[in-house]
């Protein structure tokens, strides 16, 4: 009887380590910082009058210049199940322009707003959400600059978004936790030119790294 009793012990401490506390929390608030890779995609330009430009495009994420790279959610949780509403704060910088494209860029966000239904299963975090890209672009095609600040105050919506993620949270002090998070985001956007549109596909892988409060 009495050696059962440290295989208990050891059962109860790697449930304890295995499981994320805080879980448990009614609601939760993360912020991060991170990076994304994006994989190169097709980017069809339109403008009136002109030939269509069409190219598999490569971009870049600069995830510490000008507005940096981030996200942030807030969570309801119930057990081991939350509804979560979540934006990442994801750029793109053409890398690959052809000679028509002067500057091509979306990284005052090629945002990504999603509602996630989350779970907890062997002491990680896994996510899906749906949602909408709202995206601020800058643009000069041709000579042609999109003026700045057309649209809600440069901000367009712009198509849809999926995303797939798993995580882990290990806790700090007292409600205060830490977050590390892998991301596959698929999204689909139109956004505005001088006298036309480009869309911007685009598939991204996304690592995260943040801090977190459970209420």
């Amino acid at each position: 009887m009495r050696s059962r009793v440290p295989i208990a012990l050891i059962r109860a401490a790697f449930i304890a380590i295995t499981i994320p506390v805080g879980v448990h929390a009614a609601w939760t608030f993360e912020a991060f910082l991170g990076s994304a890779w994006s994989v190169p995609s097709p980017l069809s330009i339109h403008q009136y009058g002109e030939e269509r430009l069409h190219f598999t495009a490569r971009y870049a994420t600069k995830p510490l210049v000008e507005s940096p790279y981030y996200a942030w959610r807030i969570a309801k949780w119930s057990g081991e199940q939350a509804w979560e509403f979540e934006l990442v704060h994801h750029k793109l910088y053409l890398e690959n322009p052809p000679d028509e494209v002067q500057h091509f860029e979306v990284s005052h966000g090629y945002n990504l707003i999603t509602i996630n239904r989350v779970w907890v299963r062997r002491g990680f975090i896994w996510r899906g959400g749906v949602g909408v890209v709202a995206t601020h672009p800058e643009t000069k095609i041709r000579g042609k600059k999109l003026p700045w600040g057309d649209g809600l105050n440069g901000f367009y919506v712009s198509g849809p978004t999926i995303q797939l993620a798993i995580g882990r949270k290990f806790p700090l002090r007292g409600g205060l936790f830490a977050v590390v998070e892998g991301k596959w985001t698929a999204s689909y956007a139109t956004i505005p030119v001088r006298d036309g549109n480009a869309y911007v596909p685009n598939m991204a892988l996304h690592w995260l790294i943040g801090l977190g409060y459970d209420f």
